[in-house]
């Protein structure tokens, strides 16, 4: 676990600090990430960085070749390589209780990251939105109508993509 969420951060938010050196698409060498990791974690193995993205529930990770990254959650600029696809009626977006009303009227945008971070399920929305708040707040968003209008979701499997939610398109998820 502390081996993925160190790989999370070194990937997703500060490449550079590690001397990684990520493509458009947020990819890195392996053995470019193996050395950050071994001066962190001692001897790791090739092996032990495939498991480490296999174990992930969350998909966060991909490996292509002799490049790894992660796929989602980034705050640096990196490009989608995903096709905009078809989302289902609602997704689920869960949050503190400080960010209601600010959802409400502007909508959910990406804050420090590069996208919006939908959840298929209240449920995965309630956890998520549990990392930040005892009493989470969930709001489900109208994602086949938004996408009528134009909006582009990515699904990249545990985690749907999106630019921003207009807050026209988003309610509480027990309305």
């Amino acid at each position: 676990m502390r081996l993925s969420k160190f790989m999370s951060y070194a990937l997703r938010h500060q490449p550079q600090k590690f001397g990684l050196e990520p493509d458009a698409y947020g990819f890195v060498r392996v053995p470019n990430l193996l050395t950050v990791l071994r001066d962190r974690y001692g001897d790791l193995e090739t092996s032990d960085l495939e498991r480490a993205v296999q174990d992930c529930p969350k998909r966060r990770f991909e490996i292509r070749g002799e490049k790894i990254r992660a796929r989602y959650g980034h705050s640096v600029d990196v490009m989608l390589d995903a096709q905009p696809c078809r989302p289902p009626e609602l997704l689920f977006h869960g949050t503190s209780p400080a960010m209601k009303d600010s959802i409400l009227e502007e909508g959910i945008k990406p804050m420090k990251r590069k996208y919006v971070h939908l959840s298929k399920t209240t449920e995965e929305a309630f956890q998520v939105g549990g990392r930040r708040s005892k009493n989470p707040v969930v709001f489900a968003v109208k994602a086949e109508e938004a996408h009528g209008k134009g909006i582009k979701f990515y699904d990249m499997g545990l985690v749907v993509l999106t630019a921003e939610v207009p807050a026209r398109f988003v309610r509480f998820a027990d309305e």
